[in-house]
């Protein structure tokens, strides 16, 4: 038939040059079947607080993505009083851009409300003659 190869001691002395730790193992099939039997307790358990997450989730995201608007409409009161100044006159439109469109709705804004060309750009930041607060729902 075939020969014996005793490859143990071999197998060791190169994980030892490797740097890796061989212990010596004994199978257990009560000690399987123990683990067994507790990763499944535990899947029943992570299935349960996952599901009762998700519905957290859903019930609360309309009343997180309510404020996050209501912090966006501040952003562009504040910034057009500081901008405009007061008495306070000045309309806010919320646009739904598609993908690809937003320098060709950046262009027509600019046309369409007087883009002062003059403006010195210091900064990094792009300036319009009109608020302008970019966000991804």
């Amino acid at each position: 038939a075939g020969t014996k190869i005793d490859f143990e001691k071999e197998f060791i002395k190169v994980c030892n040059q490797k740097r890796f730790a061989v212990r010596d193992f004994k199978y257990d099939p009560t000690q399987a079947s123990k683990s067994a039997m507790a990763l499944e307790q535990l899947q029943v358990e992570v299935d349960g607080m996952k599901s009762g997450l998700m519905r957290w989730c859903k019930t609360h995201y309309g009343e997180a993505f309510v404020a996050w608007m209501h912090i966006k409409v501040i952003r562009v009161f504040v910034e057009s009083v500081l901008r405009y100044g007061l008495p306070v006159d000045f309309t806010a439109v919320l646009y739904k851009v598609a993908d690809g469109k937003h320098v060709e709705l950046v262009t027509a804004l600019d046309k369409a409300l007087g883009k002062n060309e003059e403006t010195a750009e210091d900064d990094d930041e792009e300036y319009h003659d009109f608020v302008l607060l970019k966000f991804d729902a």
